[in-house]
This record gives C-alpha cells, sequence and structure tokens, in this order.
C-alpha cells in the first residue's frame, strides 16, 4: 500500500529508547531490514534520557540504515507514556504500530500488514507473538484472516486471551483520538488497551506472530513479580478504574459473556495479587493487615468489573474448575473483616 494521497506514510511505527542498549540493534535492524528505503512508512524514536548510550547508538543506526527515520528527545526522563504520548503526537502515518525497544518485528510481517490494510483497512488489525523461550502465544480469540465488523466482539476476544499490551495490535490513527498513555504509572497498556478497543468498530486478526518478544529480568512483571510492590500494585489495580462504565456506554446492550470475559480478567488478576500480598503477610505474621490489603484491592477491581466476583466463582465452580473457585472464593472470604469460612458448592 502506498503512501496516502496527501502524502503521508501509510504507517508509523513508535519506539520508546530508555537503556535498552543490549537489545536496541536487534529491534532496529528488524525494522529497517523491512522498509528498505521507507516505502510509505515513518519509524520515530524518543529517547527518554538514556544514561547507556542508547541514542548514541540509535543516531548511528539511523544514519547507517534509516531513510524514514527520526530520533526525538525528551529533557528529562518522563516516563513509557509520556514517550508514547509525544510520539503520537509526532506521528504522521494513517496506522500507528507501537513497538517496545527490546522486542523486535518478525520478518515478513509488515509485508503482511500492508496487504491487509490494503485490501480492507480495519480499525485495529492483531497479530500473535513469539516469546524468547520459543513459544508461539495467541492475543486473540475470534475468526481469523478475515474483515470483522463489531466492537464487542474485539473486547471480547481481545479479553478472552488476556492480553492487553499495546504492541501486539496496529491501530488506525483516528482510533487514537481521544485516548493517551496514562503518566506516570505502570501498566499502561492495560489502562489504555481496552479503551482503544471501545474506539473500533472493525478489526482483523492475522493469526500469526509478527513480534519477538523478550523476557528480560528487570521488566516490570519480572520486578512485580518477585516481591509486592504496593505502589505497582495499587496502579495494576487501579489500571481499570471505570472501565464498567466506558463499556456500557459504549454498548449499551452489551452481552452477559462479554462482561463475564472482562469480570474473569479482573477477578484472576485479583488472585494473582492476592498470592503475592499473602506471601508477604505470612513472612510478617499480620493477618490483620492482610485482610484490610486484600479488602482494599478487591473493592477496587471488583469495582471495575462488569459482575460480582462471587458470579465468576459460580461460574468456576459449574464449570469445575475447582482449583480456580477456591482460590478466588478464598482470597474474597479472607477479605471480609469476619474472615467467614467458605463451603464447597453442591455441583
Amino acid at each position: 500500500m502506498p503512501a496516502n494521497a496527501t502524502g503521508r506514510p501509510w504507517l508509523s511505527i513508535l519506539i520508546p529508547v530508555y537503556n535498552v542498549l543490549p537489545y536496541l540493534e536487534d529491534c532496529l535492524l528488524s525494522v529497517f531490514s523491512q522498509t528498505g528505503d521507507g516505502g510509505g512508512i515513518e519509524l520515530i524514536l524518543l529517547d527518554d534520557r538514556s544514561t547507556d548510550g542508547s541514542a548514541d547508538l540509535a543516531e548511528a543506526l539511523i544514519a547507517r540504515h534509516g531513510g524514514g527515520a527520526r530520533l526525538l528527545r525528551h529533557a528529562d526522563n518522563r516516563g513509557l507514556s509520556a514517550a508514547r504520548n509525544s510520539m503520537i503526537e509526532e506521528a504522521g502515518g494513517d496506522y500507528v504500530w507501537f513497538l517496545d525497544s527490546d522486542d523486535a518485528i518478525l520478518p515478513g510481517a509488515i509485508a503482511a500488514l500492508r496487504d491487509i490494510v490494503g485490501s480492507c483497512r480495519p480499525d485495529v488489525v492483531l497479530c500473535d507473538y513469539v516469546r524468547d523461550d520459543g513459544k508461539i502465544c495467541a492475543t486473540f480469540d475470534g475468526p481469523a484472516r478475515q474483515f470483522q465488523l463489531g466492537t464487542e466482539a474485539l473486547v471480547a476476544g481481545v479479553f478472552a486471551r488476556r492480553r492487553l499490551h499495546a504492541w501486539s495490535r496496529v491501530w488506525k490513527r483516528e482510533v487514537l483520538d481521544g485516548v493517551r498513555f496514562p503518566e506516570g504509572v505502570y501498566f499502561e497498556g492495560m489502562a489504555t488497551i481496552p479503551r482503544l478497543m471501545l474506539n473500533a468498530r472493525s478489526y482483523y486478526y492475522a493469526a500469526q506472530p509478527w513480534i519477538y518478544y523478550r523476557s528480560r529480568p528487570g521488566s516490570i512483571l519480572a520486578e512485580i513479580r518477585a516481591d509486592f510492590d504496593y505502589r505497582r500494585n495499587d496502579e495494576l489495580a487501579d489500571a481499570l478504574a471505570g472501565f464498567r462504565e466506558d463499556l456500557i456506554r459504549a454498548i449499551p446492550d452489551v452481552s452477559m459473556e462479554t462482561r463475564r470475559l472482562v469480570a474473569l480478567f479482573l477477578a484472576r488478576e485479583y488472585v494473582k495479587l492476592a498470592k503475592r500480598l499473602m506471601r508477604v503477610h505470612r513472612r510478617q505474621r499480620s493477618l490483620h493487615l492482610l485482610r484490610g490489603d486484600l479488602n482494599r484491592y478487591r473493592e477496587k477491581m471488583e469495582g471495575a468489573s462488569p459482575l460480582p466476583f462471587a458470579q465468576i466463582a459460580a461460574r468456576h465452580a459449574r464449570d469445575g474448575q475447582m482449583v480456580r473457585w477456591a482460590a478466588l472464593r478464598f482470597f474474597m472470604a479472607l477479605s471480609q473483616r469476619s474472615g467467614r469460612l467458605i463451603r464447597k458448592p453442591a455441583i
């Protein structure tokens, strides 16, 4: 697909750069190898005050390879969300693809995207990814390799797979109107991607891995799993605050199944958070404080849910998922000040 009639690029690839020196060359070469002399594609990088030489390497690689590439800079370190937001304002492409600088675009991905966009121009194109351990991860549960209409089907299919990261989907520029990544917080993708889906009216699921995803020790998820950081877990619990209202506003007749999928996502995140919290309080032997924290996090996350967590637990029981039922009911009971015991349901 060539640049549009106004001469703008058809695709903007946006890459934030902050202290990623060991990975940056692989990332940029994966893009340059597929863009050639540009071909209607612009590459925008933003250095967020790196201290490890990442910006110098980016400049050198752009000078060597980068026809349609440019490097922006923040005067101060402002974080991932601010970097993405600044690049959105600079982007001129009909479509926008967020790429993390420690990942890479797999060979053939941009050509496949060009074919899809050229044939049907969906509001969002979804792809899969392959992890550095070789596992291919699907990001959508629904029809593949065909143009589809429907915001609710998009929301349901994404929440069914529980993948709310920014880089496994490519957005038509208009979908970003009125939505930006929240600055100064973790889990910005979880807070933003569901709202972008509510802006989309059509989609195409490529069902192919286009991204090579690298797990690295210093990532947010790696750190939050290693210990309990209240700030990060608070921001995780708050990421979907208000989404229940946004969902109903965008889809007034949203189905019970879609509500269940969103609620299931939140309930499972609550259980994972509760398990991390319990490890901390077990060491501190502070049951009273544990109950208070569990109650506070439950109020945050169940408050964003389209269904009560009790309904999710009941569905686990009906489906024979007794481990999930027991975990959710245990933490729900423990979050009560009385610490009421739970009974196994009759099924």
